[in-house]
């Protein structure tokens, strides 16, 4: 598929930089994806295609207040994210709770 130099992604797909990402994501660890759409289409897809289905693959809104009260086991963001700074300050919370095992 040809990806057009409009979409955020261009010049990052085919590389393989997602792939190492999730396979060296902690196990059950917390994937957030570029968008809300690619966590439903791409990244789950490609997760299921390399046995992680561990991951818990979410958008940028997670980070807004999802991960309150919660303990990760990891939290990985997609090479390609770009947050907003109310992203950018859930994701200074969301990092307290990781606890590796």
């Amino acid at each position: 598929m040809n990806w057009p130099e409009s979409d955020p992604n261009f010049g990052y797909r085919g590389t393989g930089r997602t792939t190492r990402q999730m396979l060296a994501a902690p196990l059950k660890a917390v994937y957030v994806c570029v968008n809300e759409q690619d966590t439903r289409r791409y990244a789950r897809e490609l997760a299921r295609k390399i046995n992680r289905g561990d991951l818990e693959l979410v958008g940028p809104s997670w980070l807004g207040d999802k991960w309150e009260g919660r303990i990760l086991s990891g939290l990985v963001l997609d090479h390609a994210c770009r947050f907003t700074s109310r992203q950018w300050e859930g994701l200074r919370g969301a990092r307290t709770r990781v606890r590796p095992a």
